[in-house]
């Protein structure tokens, strides 16, 4: 086996073609996917599944780059999902799976627990379904997959601990017609901030908790305070000794108040439910 793909080059017209093609498009085109897998003599080996098409998810600029060495993309496939995995999508409380805004067909969701890639000339070739109708729908699915592909990996001690805390008590709150539910639905995201870093022992750690949009809050910041307060004295909190606790532990801040370095410095707690909130 090669270890390294041949580079082969595109003509002018397949260039032009690509130059089409966006992230969160689609083709059914190619209707089978490939899966390694370990056979019966205990090499690797190429099994092929049946899929509805494929998706891609490299980034428009990275399609539409011709330089050597630039000559992949990569694709998930488009599958038939169960009622569970639909409602489960279409809610947000899974990233394993995202849909595109002009599905080819009914309950079609793009499983992003597979992926391979494919030569640029090979796309060419193929019809191209455009998946998403504006920049804005296009930049919920890029969200989508950044939560799948890029959510931060807190310390253990933190993971199980806080972090694990605040997630089980919003997700188990947050459809409910209570108190706290009137406050998880009122949160765009909940932030983890560490100075200096996450990876010095001692290091002061703070939540900051962004609010969703003012017309869209249920509940009071005095109300919100008092919900995370309340979920930092359960014993299930478990407070880790290799942090610090910062005063305030919980922030609560908007969209306009925090800083772009506030922002690019804390790592999102992935509340499934939670819209990720925008670059400022």
């Amino acid at each position: 086996m090669n270890d390294i793909l041949p580079g082969v080059s595109l003509s002018e017209d397949e260039k032009d073609i690509l130059r089409s093609w966006r992230q969160g498009d689609y083709t059914l085109d190619a209707r089978e996917f490939p899966m390694v897998f370990v056979n019966e003599h205990g090499s690797m080996d190429v099994a092929w599944e049946d899929v509805e098409g494929w998706v891609v998810l490299t980034q428009t600029c990275d399609i539409v780059n011709f330089v050597e060495g630039r000559d992949l993309v990569a694709v998930a496939p488009l599958v038939k999902a169960k009622p569970g995995l639909m409602q489960a999508v279409a809610k947000g409380t899974t990233p394993a799976a995202a849909q595109i805004e002009n599905s080819p067909g009914e309950n079609l969701v793009v499983d992003l627990t597979k992926l391979c890639v494919v030569q640029k000339k090979a796309l060419a070739g193929m019809r191209r379904g455009i998946g998403f109708n504006s920049d804005e729908t296009r930049c919920t699915f890029a969200q989508t997959l950044e939560r799948r592909y890029g959510r931060f990996a807190f310390p253990d001690a933190l993971s199980d601990g806080p972090v694990i805390a605040i997630r089980n008590q919003s997700k188990d709150k947050h459809k409910k017609n209570s108190d706290s539910g009137r406050v998880y639905r009122s949160l765009r995201c909940i932030r983890v901030s560490a100075s200096p870093d996450f990876n010095t022992r001692g290091a002061e750690i703070q939540f900051l908790a962004v609010l969703d949009e003012e017309a869209r809050l249920e509940a009071t910041t005095t109300e919100i305070k008092k919900e995370l307060d309340s979920v930092a004295a359960s014993p299930k909190f478990n407070w880790p000794e290799e942090f610090e606790r910062a005063v305030p532990l919980f922030r609560i801040v908007t969209p306009d108040s925090i800083s772009a370095r506030e922002w690019f410095t804390s790592q999102q707690i992935d509340l499934d439910f939670l819209s990720p909130l925008k670059d400022p």
